[in-house]
Order: C-alpha cells, then sequence, then structure tokens
C-alpha cells in the first residue's frame, strides 16, 4: 500500500486544486460470464476483513478531512443538530394532539425488504386486549444494528429488568407470545449474509437461538413472508399465497393467491384482505378477498391516482391515501355509492393519526409547511387544525414540471429560503430516487437540508421513472435496462432548471441515497457534462453481484438477476462500477457507512477506488466513510450523523459557490 501523499497547490484556504490519492492494490481477476468477459481488480475490497482495505479507507479519510472547509462543516454540523432538536420539540407539541400516532407512510430511502410502507395496524402492534400479546414475566425490546436489517431481540425479566436472553435476527418481526415464556417471530434463516429464507419461529426465552423451532418459511431466498393478525386468528402471506396459519404448528390452510400487493387486512365480521392489483389498470384498483372462501370482488375502480393505503372506517367507508404527481392525496370512498369525497389536502405528505367517533386525525406537511395536525368530521367535512409545528425559517416552493426521457410529464419541486431569487448562478442541489415504487413525498426540509436553504440554496426534489407517480407503467419503465429512464430523467430535470434560468451546470449539484445513489452514480456515468458535482449514498454500484451481499437478494424486480443471461445483458452496460471510462469527471464524493448491512460498503470503495484511477480532471474524488453508522443518514450517534449531514453540504458548497 503506498503512502497518501498530499499535494497542496492552494486555491483557497479551504480547497486541494490537486490530490495524489492513495493508491489501492489490484489484484487481477476476470471472470467470464455467459460468455462475457468481466475484470473486476477491485474485488479483493468485498473482503472487510482485509487490512489493506482498512489502510487506505484510512488514508482516503484524511485527504477527505484535508479537502472538506473545516469551518463550513461545523456551522453545518451545528445547525443540523439545532435543527434536530427542534424538530424532536415541535414533534412532542404536534403529537400532543393526539398521544398514539399510528404509522405513518414517510419516503423510505432505505430499499427495505417491503416495497412501501403501510400504515395499516401490522402484526407487530397489537391490541392490547388480545390474548398473549404480552408476557407477565418478560418485556421484548428491538435494538437495530447499524440503522440497517439486523437486529438484537433484548428480551429482560419485567420485575427487575434483568437481562435474560439476546437473539440477533435479520428483517425481524415479533408475532406474539405462545405461553409466558416462549413467543412467534420471522427473520431471515440467515442473520449474516445473503442467501437466508425468510421464516416463522417459536423461541422459549433463555434456551440457545440455533434450537428455535423453525414452523414456516417461504420457498427461496428471495421470497417475502407476513404474518397478519385479524381479531384472535392468524394469516400467513408467503410468496403469492395467503392462508389460515396455525401459529403452534405453522400449518398453513385453505391457500388463496393474492395477485396483487396487500394494503390492509381486516375483519369486523370476517377476515378480509384490501388488495391492489395493477393487472387491468395503470394506476391501480382495490379488491377485497375473502379469506374464507377466497372470492374476490373489485372494491375500487381506478381512480386518477394510485392508493398507497386503506383503512376501513365502517361497513361503508374506507379512508385511502393515494400517491399523485409527487404528493399525496387521500379521500374517503363510499362503498354503497361507489364514490369517493376528497379531503382538501394538497401537495403534501398524509398519514393517519387516528380514527374514532366519526373523527379523524390527519398528520400532514409539505415542502414548505412543517407538520400540522388536522381532524376531519366524517359527517360535517369540517377540516381543522389541532396542531401545527413552527420553524425559524420561512420558505418558498415553485412546482415545475418537465418532460422526462420517455416522454412523459413529471414534476419537480424547487424549494429555497423565502425571498431567495433564483438566478443561473443559484447553487442548486437535485435530489432524487428513481426506483422500488418508491415516490418521494413532500417534507419540510427535506433531507434535512434546511441548513443548506438557510444560506441560499436551491433544493430540488425530483419525481423520477421508478416510483409509482405516474403508475404501474412509470415504475416498469425503469425496471432493469430501463434504469436509464430513471438516470437520464434526472439530467433532464437539470436541463429544465438551465432553460428556466434558475441555475446552471457550473452551480448545480446531484445526489441520492440508497437507490438513490445508484441513481447519482448512473447519471453521472451518462451526463458528467451536466452537473458540477456529484454525492452518491450508499449506493449500489456493482450491478453485476449485488445478489451476493446481504438484502440484494430482493432487489431483482427492479435491478434483474446479474446470473440469469437476460438480465446480465441488459445490467452489464449500465452497472456504475463496471462502465467507468477514462475521462474527466466532475467533483464527487462517495459517501458509505462502515456498518452498513443494507448496502454492504464494498459498493462504495470499489467505485471510488476505480473512479479516482479513471477520472483525467483535476476535480476532487473523495471517499466520506462514515464511522459506527449503518445505512441511513441518522445512524450513529448524534455527533457522527450531524458530521455526516454537514460533510454533503459543505461539499456542495465548496464546489457550487455557495
Amino acid at each position: 500500500m503506498k503512502s497518501l501523499i498530499i499535494c497542496a497547490l492552494m486555491l483557497s484556504q479551504t480547497a486541494l486544486a490537486y490530490i495524489e490519492y492513495p493508491v489501492a492494490k489490484k489484484i487481477p481477476q476476470v471472470e467470464t460470464r455467459f460468455g462475457v468477459l468481466i475484470e473486476d481488480h477491485y474485488k479483493w475490497m468485498e473482503n472487510p476483513s482485509d487490512p489493506d482495505l482498512w489502510s487506505w479507507i484510512e488514508e482516503q479519510k484524511a485527504v477527505t478531512n484535508n479537502y472538506l472547509d473545516a469551518n463550513l462543516s461545523d456551522a453545518f454540523a451545528a445547525r443540523t443538530l439545532e435543527f434536530r432538536k427542534l424538530k424532536v420539540e415541535q414533534t412532542k407539541l404536534t403529537d400532543a394532539a393526539e398521544p398514539k400516532f399510528a404509522l405513518p407512510i414517510p419516503f423510505d430511502e432505505n430499499m427495505t425488504q417491503k416495497r412501501f410502507i403501510k400504515w395499516e395496524t401490522k402484526s407487530s402492534n397489537f391490541k392490547s386486549n388480545e390474548p398473549k400479546t404480552e408476557s407477565a414475566t418478560y418485556a421484548v425490546k428491538t435494538q437495530t444494528v447499524g440503522n440497517g436489517d439486523l437486529s438484537r431481540v433484548i428480551i429482560t425479566q419485567k420485575s427487575d429488568n434483568k437481562l435474560v436472553d439476546i437473539l440477533m435476527v435479520k428483517f425481524y418481526q415479533f408475532i406474539t407470545w405462545a405461553d409466558d415464556n416462549s413467543f412467534y417471530y420471522v427473520s431471515d434463516m440467515d442473520q449474516n449474509i445473503g442467501g437466508g429464507r425468510p421464516a416463522l419461529f417459536k423461541h422459549t426465552v433463555g434456551e440457545i437461538q440455533s434450537e428455535d423451532k423453525l414452523l414456516l418459511s417461504g420457498r427461496s431466498a428471495s421470497s417475502d413472508l407476513t404474518i397478519h393478525q385479524v381479531g384472535k386468528n392468524f394469516y400467513a402471506q408467503v410468496d403469492e399465497f395467503i392462508g389460515s396459519l396455525q401459529l403452534s404448528t405453522g400449518k398453513l390452510t385453505n391457500r388463496h393467491i393474492v395477485d396483487g400487493e396487500i394494503i390492509e387486512m381486516q375483519g369486523d365480521l370476517e377476515a378480509e384482505a384490501t388488495i391492489r392489483s395493477f393487472k387491468n389498470a395503470n394506476y391501480g384498483e382495490l379488491y377485497k378477498l375473502r379469506l374464507r372462501d377466497g372470492s374476490r370482488r373489485l372494491f375500487v375502480k381506478e381512480q386518477d391516482f394510485v392508493a398507497e393505503s386503506a383503512k376501513t372506517l365502517d361497513l361503508a367507508s374506507t379512508f385511502i391515501i393515494g400517491l399523485k404527481d409527487g404528493a399525496h392525496v387521500a379521500g374517503i370512498y363510499n362503498s354503497i355509492t361507489e364514490s369517493m369525497k376528497m379531503i382538501d389536502l394538497q401537495d403534501g405528505t398524509i398519514d393517519l393519526v387516528s380514527a374514532k367517533d366519526g373523527v379523524l386525525k390527519l398528520g400532514f406537511e409539505t415542502y414548505t409547511q412543517p407538520r400540522k395536525v388536522y381532524s376531519y368530521d366524517l359527517k360535517t367535512l369540517d377540516l381543522k387544525v389541532l396542531a401545527a409545528q413552527s420553524y425559524p425559517i420561512e420558505l418558498d416552493l415553485d412546482k415545475v414540471y418537465y418532460t422526462a426521457s420517455n416522454g412523459e410529464r413529471a414534476s419537480m419541486w424547487v424549494v429555497r429560503k423565502k425571498g431567495v431569487k433564483l438566478t443561473s448562478k443559484t447553487p442548486t442541489i437535485l435530489y432524487g430516487y428513481g426506483g422500488f415504487k418508491s415516490a418521494i413525498t413532500p417534507a419540510f426540509g427535506m433531507y434535512e437540508s434546511l441548513s443548506w436553504m438557510e444560506k441560499g440554496g436551491s433544493f430540488v426534489v425530483v419525481t423520477l421513472p421508478g416510483s409509482l407517480d405516474l403508475g404501474n407503467s412509470w415504475f416498469q419503465v425503469a425496471r432493469v435496462g430501463g434504469r436509464i429512464h430513471s438516470w437520464d430523467s434526472f439530467a433532464l430535470a437539470a436541463k429544465e432548471l438551465f432553460r428556466l434560468g434558475w441555475t446552471s451546470a457550473d452551480n448545480i449539484g446531484m445526489m441520492g441515497a440508497s437507490n438513490g445513489g445508484t441513481l447519482t452514480a448512473g447519471t453521472l456515468q451518462r451526463h458528467s457534462d451536466t452537473f458540477k458535482a456529484a454525492i452518491p449514498i450508499v449506493g449500489v454500484m456493482d450491478l453485476l453481484n449485488f445478489t451476493l451481499f446481504t438484502a440484494g437478494k430482493y432487489w431483482t424486480e427492479d435491478y434483474g438477476n446479474p446470473f440469469v443471461e437476460k438480465d446480465f445483458r441488459a445490467i452489464f452496460p449500465l452497472s456504475p462500477y463496471h462502465n467507468i471510462e477514462r475521462r474527466p469527471y466532475p467533483a464527487t464524493m462517495v459517501m458509505t457507512a462502515e456498518f452498513d448491512d443494507r448496502v454492504v460498503p464494498m459498493h462504495s470503495y470499489k467505485y471510488l477506488a476505480r473512479l479516482q484511477e479513471y477520472n483525467t480532471s483535476d476535480a476532487p474524488i473523495l471517499l466520506y466513510n462514515k464511522e459506527w453508522g449503518g445505512h441511513g443518514r441518522a445512524s450513529g450517534s448524534a455527533r457522527e450523523s450531524s458530521k455526516y449531514v454537514a460533510a454533503f453540504y459543505t461539499f456542495f458548497a465548496q464546489q457550487l459557490g455557495l
């Protein structure tokens, strides 16, 4: 390993004009797959125990620390912590409007095992009056490891809080207690890396975890297993089927094909699943599947939005949250009149707080409005504010449209501090995701951008192919080889901002996290002259081997399977790591975390090493490696996670002239 040398031809006190990077060793390795030669000289970086890797990482960290303006970084970190503290305080105020919140539907950047988040009652949130939901003797707590997929299940005695047992589980879901000493849970069969199948287990407190009784499992590593409770009965969704589950034996009976995605389970009289199906409708239809006999009926015809969640209110009424044009809409569907009454909440993110005595309590926030809690009277249709958050910063917003690469019109949201006039010199960050059916719905200070906008920068969120914003076709067009539609559309959104005179190629940067990191790297490869700077965060960079690591086995619906020839031939020309060319690249900071078990950091390490090797420009190519952190930006200690956020805004500030 070559020692670190940093040459100091100073452009300013905070930026280096030339950097000599630590040299990563290269071990020649060539694989032939489906007749195609694949060179991968940095494959050795896939071994996290290699001492040369950690020496190289430490040297890279020194380069990055020398490059980033320490004073600016400290200022961003301090403001990030202040805004976070204010967020906690403000949340307490709005939560006071209703102490028991349901699960919201935020944008999830983390490519979870579930493709989208649902707020209906889940099996881990049973009502307290259901039998066996608690043990008289023991308490069960879950502690996430690295803010990713691996968790510790910590079991203590209620009497004295004494620790009596610990399980290590992956994709964990608590189900219920079997008796006072044993409980059921769902976890991946392999808690370490790759290859496992989701399974239902029974664990007895104090017994060795390897002796847990296996009751039910999916067929393959890419299977899904979800346990639902309706009243006192349990149902299991395994792969494409759902059936009645006898917990004690794992026996599944009366199985029925789901043929869609279950967005609610309910059963006042008898158990029914509400299923979203795109089979006959681009924006989807909702069906009811009666679990007793498998009868299926159309419940809600296709609307002008994609239904994300449903909550049955009574025999006639269902509350539905939908996705439309980059934001949520909500309404009450009357199954008798077959009509939808929309609630007047626009261009924001909506979640159901509670539904009681004919009154809904709804959470709502936009890019410019912090969270509010409303009451909505189902009889009078009155919508009233119960509680509201307030921040010492006001924001302006423009919602504009651009034409995506497949010819469809899509939205983007341009946010900045109130009074900031947009010009061709405005420092601008373009943010997106573009995959896994996940839409970015509005949030105040998206991606902790308040400190950036406070200094005069613009933050732009782009609606991209790969989500469900424009229906199932919008998702399908960006799958596998069609991923270029997400990447090309990201660049087209930037060019629309140029046309409007709101920024320029010299003043714009792009970033995204997880699949958004892949988006950033892919766009960088195809449109490097469109951006001055780029920050791919915890991205999937090696699209030819991602299935071999941790949660990668669940991503083939989007990326394709690189070990299936048809998919491989579509993926190979797109894999960000494998397609880096010897040419000039803009300033880039690749960000990852040491304990990311969702997208393992080897993706970023290999990508960074090759990008440094092949870049012919003087622009910096840096690595930011978060210590003791996981996949999410807020993982790790408050200090380290605030430094992480400060790092990308500091880098953009230096590159874009903030």
